[in-house]
């Protein structure tokens, strides 16, 4: 049986964070672990290195992939680190020529066709959920048949590009086994999240569903659709088990856009945290229109002690530009309802939106500092591909297409009427003034009071804020 070893590409925490890589996540890739875990499940001999959560070399990774021999190696990668993943691809091809190299992860599925024409080197790219899709190809390769005819996957035959049918999502995500943390070199001292985002260590990740059903304009839904498909309560209780049990874990941040959205799931969820009878605690992304005083309450007792939303402006016309579907009202209505529930508020804020000027700009940072808020985050509007403005990018400004900037903190789409100092200008005065306020310094500190153990990060996280916010 071929013999496949996945990673994500070497890539410095530098690369990926610039001036913020002290406040940066090196959280393992929940797809990589997912895949390795179906492959091993069917009797694949099975390895895996998360190069990019521990900010491995080309050489270190080249390393261990001479250390397993492996016949495939798959390869994850995201938009900005696709020229990473292809660089990596050539060393092993001029080290192994006869090794298969498959492609997947968010870029590829996004973009498809340029991707594979522009890097030769990946001889296979997975489009979509990747578990039966993998399974797939490693049989038939056992079997020495031809490839083009699994569903899910754009390949080359005979010096063209051949793409099979759409794979249709997975049906039953809980016949999915845990994801193979076990694989995982040095799991979980070594991987992190960014230091104001965690209250105590160990620490993990989870994604509990697939597929977003909101049209956010800068969204990318090319991997798991516009519907939602998820795990079943009983199966994300008894993945939070398993984390305590085996690798005790004591903190975990929910990953997925539509954790809150279905109450019943949720609910039970958190029901069955209380059960568990464990002592952990938790963040979670929201929808600002998904919240109510009874279910915050519950998500409190069961751990969660921070919710992110989505707000990403404080003028009700760019949310409608960018197909937010909120209003202001409906986020000041959960950030209160959170602060009356005694749980904390982060909210995500995005500079240079279709439509933006100097005035929608004011008026972020002024709701901004309106809202009781507790942290937020602010980058530039960024439009990767397979999203709706990446189409349309041209229509409402000056857009840099070179996929090797887009990790957004760079300026690669400017508005009519701005410039790029105007939203850099932005971004770093939203930053300061939000963090330079008595309130939210005496928060941190408080936290710092609580839980000591977390010093280190959080004075990681702010010698990296004020590098960042006072760069020229």
């Amino acid at each position: 049986m071929p013999k496949v070893f996945f990673a994500t590409p070497p890539i410095s925490m530098e690369e990926r964070y610039g001036s913020l890589a002290g406040a940066g996540s090196c959280l393992p890739s929940l797809g990589i672990l997912f895949l390795a875990a179906i492959t091993r499940k069917e009797g694949f001999p099975t390895a895996l290195a998360d190069a990019s959560a521990l900010s491995l070399t080309g050489k270190e990774l080249l390393q261990r992939v001479e250390s397993e021999q492996p016949d495939v190696l798959g390869l994850s990668a995201t938009t900005f680190s696709i020229f990473h993943a292809a660089k990596f691809a050539a060393l092993v091809k001029e080290r192994f020529p006869a090794m298969t190299i498959i492609i997947g992860g968010p870029h590829v599925s996004a973009a498809p066709h340029e991707t594979m024409e522009r890097f030769p080197v990946f001889e296979v790219a997975v489009l979509g959920e990747g578990e039966e899709t993998i399974i797939d190809l490693l049989e038939t390769m056992d079997t020495h048949a031809p490839l083009a005819n699994i569903p899910g996957t754009i390949l080359r035959s005979d010096g063209k590009l051949v793409t099979t049918q759409r794979r249709e999502f997975l049906k039953n995500l809980d016949s999915l086994p845990y994801p193979a943390w076990d694989l995982l070199e040095g799991f979980p001292e070594r991987y992190r999240p960014a230091p104001f985002k965690v209250r105590r260590f160990p620490a993990a990740s989870l994604v509990t569903s697939r597929g977003c059903p909101n049209q956010c304009i800068f969204c990318d839904r090319s991997v798991f659709g516009t519907s939602c498909h998820a795990f079943s309560a009983e199966y994300v209780t008894g993945m939070i088990r398993h984390l305590v049990e085996h690798f005790g874990i004591r903190e975990f941040s929910f990953e997925d856009d539509t954790f809150i959205t279905f109450k019943k799931r949720l609910v039970a969820i958190c029901q069955g945290i209380i059960d568990l009878g464990i002592d952990i605690s938790w963040t979670c992304l929201g929808r600002v229109n998904g919240v109510d005083k009874e279910t915050l309450e519950l998500m409190r007792r069961a751990g969660c002690w921070q919710i992110s939303f989505g707000i990403e402006s404080g003028c009700q016309e760019i949310l409608t530009t960018i197909h937010k579907n909120i209003t202001l009202e409906q986020i000041q209505n959960a950030v209160a309802l959170c602060r009356n529930a005694g749980i904390l508020s982060k909210g995500f804020f995005i500079v240079g939106h279709p439509g933006e000027t100097r005035e929608t700009l004011s008026r972020t940072m002024d709701f901004a500092l309106k809202l009781p808020l507790d942290d937020i985050s602010v980058t530039m509007l960024t439009p990767f591909p397979g999203t709706e403005i990446y189409e349309r990018a041209a229509e409402f400004g000056k857009f840099d297409s070179d996929w090797s900037k887009m990790n957004l903190l760079n300026v690669v789409f400017i508005p009519h009427g701005l410039t790029r100092e105007d939203l850099e200008e932005y971004q770093h005065k939203i930053l300061r003034k939000f963090y330079l306020r008595p309130r939210i310094i005496l928060g941190y500190l408080r936290r710092l009071i609580a839980n000591p153990s977390m010093s280190k990060g959080i004075l990681l996280g702010a010698k990296a804020f004020f590098r960042s916010v006072n760069k020229k």
